[in-house]
């Protein structure tokens, strides 16, 4: 499990985080939602040990803070919203950089685990292409195979692992969003755990065990996404009209991925 008590962080002299209390178990995937500025990847952060923080963040009952970076390498991986490359690094050098040597020690294993972390994100065949020549949805998911093959078992030692998904799917189509989503669940299933920064509000309610929604540094809601999504709550934290389950009117389209779950 990771844990947050009380946590709190300032940036830039500006009070960010309001003493959040947040639980993410393993063997669920546990969303934080909410609008732009609220603290998602600030708390991602926390969570991470990425960022300073008042209060106290544990993995698996271990204190981060005590924890030294190779040890938290190990329990955790963090897809961040976006990575800048400046050097011409092969896709296949990319997802390398995720092992680790607690995960892969010879040359045929680490082939093996590159290789399947790229087919598991839809990117077979991409190994020799260049980061800087693929799309922004392309290298999103060389990312994620990376941290995939940072902890390629979603049980460490007896531990679960996590990932953190910061915007996972937000440059897919949709397609790949399912697949995203789906590889996402699965490394659930198999006993690791998962929190994913979303703004997908359909995705989250047919994918996420836990919703976490934010507003203004704080927590405002959490629960089963059955439970958070209201008309009254969904109003209160996106400050607009928002209606749950509502047909839209006047014959206006929409499309929902109803196989998500398949």
């Amino acid at each position: 499990m990771i844990k947050a008590s009380n946590v709190s962080v300032r940036l830039s002299g500006a009070q960010v985080l309001h003493g959040i209390d947040l639980e993410a178990s393993a063997g669920k995937l546990t969303a934080i939602v909410g609008p732009n500025g609220s603290g998602k990847t600030t708390t991602m952060r926390a969570l991470a040990g990425e960022a300073r923080y008042e209060g106290s963040v544990s993995i698996n009952g271990y204190n981060l803070a005590t924890l030294k970076p190779w040890e938290l390498a190990l329990k955790r991986a963090v897809l961040p919203q976006a990575t800048v490359i400046s050097f011409p690094f092969t896709v296949r050098e990319i997802v390398r950089m995720g092992l680790s040597v607690g995960v892969a020690t010879q040359s045929d294993e680490i082939d093996r685990i590159s290789r399947e972390a790229l087919e598991a994100v839809d990117l077979s065949g991409f190994a020799g292409r260049f980061y800087q020549e693929l799309s922004g949805g392309e290298q999103q998911r060389v990312q994620l195979a990376r941290a995939l093959c940072q902890i390629w078992d979603p049980l460490q030692n007896g531990e679960p692992a996590f990932l953190l998904l910061d915007e996972p799917v937000s440059s897919l189509d949709i397609r790949h969003q399912l697949t995203i989503m789906r590889l996402a669940r699965d490394f659930c299933r198999r006993g690791g755990g998962v929190i994913a920064i979303m703004h997908d509000l359909n995705l989250t309610a047919m994918f996420a065990d836990h919703m976490v929604m934010m507003r203004s540094g704080r927590v405002h809601a959490a629960g089963r996404p059955a439970e958070v999504m209201t008309d009254d709550v969904m109003e209160n934290v996106f400050g607009c009209p928002m209606r749950v389950n509502a047909i839209p009117t006047d014959a206006v389209p929409f499309v929902l991925p109803h196989t998500a779950g398949a």
